[in-house]
């Protein structure tokens, strides 16, 4: 494989959702074809074609594909700043400026 064709692929991966990266990476990484991993998930091979490529999927198919990975599919309570929180962090910047102005 060529230098150029490697870091085609490698870049494709890395544009790819975090959960497809950590799915593509564990699949290669056991060394699953797409086709053994199909098997394992008891989905077809266009469907993980399809994820890989960052298609929809149901959540019970992603569920099943994880698993078969023996990755665990976790959700994360993203903290969204209140106004109150800005309202703060913009008084600190502001302040900061200043009295570096004032210096």
């Amino acid at each position: 494989m060529s230098i150029t064709k490697s870091l085609k692929i490698s870049s494709k991966i890395e544009h790819r959702d975090p959960l497809i990266q950590d799915i593509v990476r564990a699949r290669k990484s056991q060394r699953f074809t797409q086709s053994q991993l199909a098997e394992m998930s008891g989905v077809s091979r266009r469907t993980i074609v399809l994820i890989e490529a960052g298609g929809d999927c149901t959540l019970s198919t992603l569920q099943r594909v994880t698993a078969a990975l023996g990755l665990r599919l976790t959700a994360q309570v993203k903290h969204i700043p209140t106004l109150d929180d800005v309202t703060r962090e913009n008084d600190a910047l502001f302040a900061s400026a200043r009295s570096s102005q004032l210096n």
